[in-house]
């Protein structure tokens, strides 16, 4: 792939390095993906307020946080516009906190015999087989897409912590349902290691300086993506449903009339036949995206959404790692916080879901 080709969809920042924008792929037998639409990205906790002002300019109007609960308190709070609209809906992405203490503890030996031969990359392996077969994590990833389908919502900003695992799966879904070919997702998804290169280098260095690692390539696939990962995430969705137009409308509960707006809205008026099928037979979802919400002092009012809250997990701990540092978010920000109360298996069904706004006066006063 050409360098031209690759910064033709980085959003360059100083306080993130995996920020793009997805558009410009042509799907199958039709147009190319419309650009300036929908962004796929890093942690934004980070963001100087040049990296701010350069996302207004986007006219972002949405942006979706993948991070877990623990994420969001060692790293910080994402650094946004004015008036985004904020939704959290976190995925686990796998106990890599079990990795985090196996590595953290210097027990080089130890790390061999569970990491080497092979087992770092079994980890990530079914780490992304879980984006598909976990209720939970499914669930976050079916309100993700959902909440792009709802009008209105774009220009639109989903991203985790180092933007290339659950954003990956995230944006394969997109561009899977939307018609672009395989080798495609493929690349895109694979560019998360060009943009973190440099960083994850440094990272593996200052382990061994530290006498933390022996071998720093036992970490190596944990912090690089392979096509193997991407690939056991679209075989589990086979493997479950069938094909992947049944994995949208049976796991994810993504309709015909939803995708259908995604894809008007990313491909243009003239959008070709149906390039992914979905599942044959009357299949009627509810609409479940959250309606917009303009309030100028904080409040709490209940109201229908996708958005959901899951457990605290432990930290994605390598990612982290990279954007390790903490941030208070100051400065005029207004963003609505979907939260779900109610501890229920299934919380989009059976959960209470409340909206939180927060004043740029109250964020300015540091008040959460």
């Amino acid at each position: 792939m050409t360098a031209e080709w690759t910064l033709s969809r980085h959003v360059a920042l100083d306080g993130a390095a995996n920020v793009r924008d997805i558009g410009g792929y042509r799907i199958v037998g039709g147009p190319e993906v419309v650009r300036g639409r929908l962004y796929r990205g890093d942690s934004l906790s980070q963001l100087t307020s040049s990296d701010v002002e350069r996302l207004d300019r986007l006219g972002l109007r949405t942006v979706i946080d993948f991070r877990t609960a623990g994420e969001v308190l060692l790293s910080g709070d994402d650094r946004l516009p004015f008036a985004v609209e904020y939704a959290h809906l976190p995925v686990s992405g796998g106990d890599l906190g079990v990795i985090h203490e196996l590595i953290a503890g210097g027990d080089h030996e130890r790390q061999r015999r569970e990491l080497g031969g092979g087992r770092a990359a079994e980890f990530m392996v079914e780490m992304n087989r879980g984006f598909v077969a976990d209720p939970r994590q499914r669930e976050a990833f079916g309100a993700a897409l959902r909440l792009l389908c709802s009008p209105g919502r774009l220009p639109l900003l989903y991203h985790c912590t180092g933007g290339k695992d659950r954003t990956g799966w995230m944006t394969a879904i997109v561009l899977t349902a939307l018609g672009v070919p395989r080798e495609l997702v493929l690349r895109d998804y694979l560019l998360s290691n060009d943009f973190h290169r440099m960083d994850y280098r440094k990272l593996r260095l200052d382990l061994v300086k530290a006498g933390i690692v022996a071998d720093p390539e036992l970490i190596r696939p944990i912090l690089e993506l392979s096509a193997t990962y991407l690939g056991a995430a679209f075989e589990e969705a086979d493997r479950r449903y069938g094909s992947f137009g049944r994995y949208l409308a049976y796991g994810l509960e993504v309709s015909e009339v939803m995708l259908t707006g995604l894809r008007r809205a990313l491909l243009g008026d003239l959008v070709p036949p149906e390039p992914v099928p979905l599942a044959p037979g009357r299949h009627h979802l509810r609409r479940r995206g959250p309606r917009v919400r303009s309030l100028m002092y904080a409040s709490r009012a209940k109201m229908t959404a996708s958005a959901i809250i899951m457990p605290m997990s432990r930290s994605q701990f390598c990612d982290v790692w990279v954007h390790s540092g903490s941030t208070t978010v100051f400065g005029a920000v207004m963003r609505l916080r979907f939260t779900v109360l109610a501890p229920a298996a299934r919380p989009q069904r059976d959960g209470e879901i409340t909206a939180s706004c927060l004043s740029p006066t109250l964020l300015a006063s540091g008040t959460t």
